[in-house]
């Protein structure tokens, strides 16, 4: 414990503006009244780069745990390092959340009374409670230079020891106020540290909602509370629990990352005299590693996907993502997904058991792309269209935007090929997509991007004899009343009078009688027609194009 003249000296160096008072915090933040069962949850990005697409996930689980409890969700912005804030990301986090369907009760823009909700907006707060840590010796000024921290670093690995400040390696921890006080004189830099009183010999065990049972080693990190700046803003460690504890937090699910510094958090938590946190922590997204073979954390520096720029820049819908996440914290997602194909996704209630089941999971691509075809495929077809053209404006697709615009009725009739029925078209599982599946239905796009690369790519290895002939072959006989069945027979009886097989088994048997097989001859008709090697049906392609534009590929 200090005298009352040094704690008076080293208040007016942390709070030169004044500060909170810890009880004064308690009486404006009461004790919440809540339903029975209901939770108040949270989610507490840091703004120091883009939104991971990890802060989305646990944004998911954390809101659908508020939501379906009739509880309260809120967001919080920790952005007390400013060395490593970037501007304009708490924006960034803000947008995501609205992107993605996110709706915080409280929050930055919201008037909820347990604000602000910027950490760095309640810097009095925390020098209250720190300041209280001070006062009854659980905390002490430091002054340890980075070159001293260091040189202890070193000493620790030479003598293969865990690496830290604790024990002998805590050089302020016992020093006499006649040194502190002549360190104040110096005006040396100082944080103020933690005076942990645990022994990591010993082990203390608290529950995980997810993890069940843990037992860990105590902390004995006298670890910064504040760090040296002028704004004298608080470590992450003490923020979040002063925060939690004031905000009503009942549950704090977060990354396994944050595993290793629970037992710091309980103990900073106890130091305070205030009640424990409940924890939960949850596997974050993984990858396959490319370069080892083996599942790793889904790194910002090294995954794109990591962004979530990049799934909305391509035009992955919201909705399919979203499912794609839940399905990812809930193995039984999936069922629920296809048995209630029309029902809003906020219906869907999260499993704690089944999050706590979901060890590692894993990112795969072709799942997602699963979800977002499904999700694409149902859409009513004035909303595909509706957000198929809002990509479109924001992809800068002028020219596609102008064609589809300057004939509406045949742009209905091109966006609803194969996509009624029981199993519509799902060859789309993204926005960005759209314009090579649409795209050579408009003549001027056609003639510019389909038709030279059409036919370089696959029809590269016919003669133009060939090529020629099949398409007037078929031109001789096309009638567009054909009912499909009709139109086929013909293009078989039109392959067939220019040399091409419509028995396969004869093709099969001598090839070298035969130009190809009707699925050649379609080929080309395909080719010549689109651009594309590959497209929905044939018959229903030319329906939708009409007799004049068909002709006029087919003879160009």
């Amino acid at each position: 414990m200090y005298s009352s003249t040094l704690l008076g000296r080293l208040t007016e160096l942390l709070a030169p503006d004044g500060y909170i008072e810890r009880s004064e915090s308690e009486l404006r933040y009461p004790s919440r009244v809540l339903t029975d069962g209901a939770e108040v949850m949270r989610i507490a990005p840091s703004p120091t780069g883009f939104v991971h697409i990890g802060t989305i996930y646990a944004g998911f689980i954390n809101e659908r745990i508020a939501h379906q409890t009739n509880g309260i969700f809120i967001l919080r912005i920790e952005d007390t390092d400013k060395k490593r804030e970037v501007e304009g990301s708490s924006e960034m986090i803000i947008k995501a959340l609205s992107d993605f369907g996110l709706n915080y009760d409280e929050g930055p823009n919201t008037t909820a009374k347990y604000g602000p909700y910027f950490q760095s907006q309640r810097s009095k707060i925390y020098l209250g409670y720190v300041l209280d840590l001070l006062r009854s010796g659980r905390a002490y000024p430091c002054f340890a230079t980075p070159e001293e921290l260091q040189t202890a670093v070193k000493d620790q690995q030479t003598k293969k020891l865990r690496p830290g400040y604790y024990g002998d390696w805590a050089l302020w921890r016992d020093k006499s106020e006649a040194e502190i006080n002549a360190a104040l004189d110096k005006s040396l830099p100082f944080v103020l540290r933690l005076r942990s009183n645990g022994l990591h010999s010993k082990r203390i065990v608290y529950n995980d909602v997810f993890k069940g049972k843990m037992e860990v080693p105590q902390n004995d990190l006298d670890v910064p509370l504040l760090k040296s700046d002028e704004q004298r803003l608080p470590t992450y460690h003490l923020a979040h629990v002063v925060d939690d504890y004031l905000m009503g937090t009942t549950k704090v699910f977060r990354s396994e990352e944050w595993l290793p510094s629970t037992a710091l958090h309980i103990e900073i938590a106890e130091a305070l005299n205030l009640p424990d946190l409940t924890y939960g922590h949850f596997a974050p997204i993984s990858i396959i590693d490319s370069a080892g073979g083996g599942k790793r954390k889904l790194s910002k520096r090294k995954d794109k996907e990591a962004d979530i720029q990049f799934w909305l820049a391509a035009g992955y819908p919201i909705e399919g993502i979203k499912a794609y996440l839940l399905g990812l914290a809930n193995s039984n997602f999936e069922d629920w997904w296809r048995n209630n194909p029309s029902e809003p996704l906020d219906h869907y209630t999260v499993s704690l058991e089944k999050l706590a089941a979901s060890r590692a999971p894993l990112l795969d691509m072709q799942k997602l792309e699963d979800y977002c075809k499904d999700f694409i495929a149902n859409l009513p077809q004035d909303q595909f269209e509706k957000r198929l053209l809002e990509f479109s404006e924001k992809a800068g697709w002028t020219r596609f935007v102008d064609e589809v615009a300057s004939d509406i009725v045949y742009s209905n009739n091109v966006f609803a090929i194969e996509r009624s029925g029981d199993k519509p078209r799902k060859d789309i599982s993204r926005w960005d997509q759209a314009y090579d599946q649409y795209g050579y239905f408009f003549d001027s796009l056609f003639e510019d991007n389909f038709r030279k690369q059409g036919r370089s790519e696959f029809l590269s290895d016919l003669d133009e004899a060939t090529i020629f002939g099949a398409a007037q072959a078929f031109l001789a006989t096309y009638d567009p009343t054909d009912d499909q069945v009709a139109w086929f027979d013909k293009v078989k009886a039109a392959a067939e009078s220019v040399g091409f097989a419509i028995d396969n088994k004869a093709y099969k048997a001598d090839p070298s009688l035969f130009r190809g097989n009707v699925a050649d001859f379609a080929r080309i008709l395909r080719v010549l027609t689109t651009g594309k090697n590959r497209t929905p049906d044939l018959w229903t392609i030319m329906q939708a194009m009409g007799v004049s534009r068909i002709r006029s590929r087919l003879s160009n």
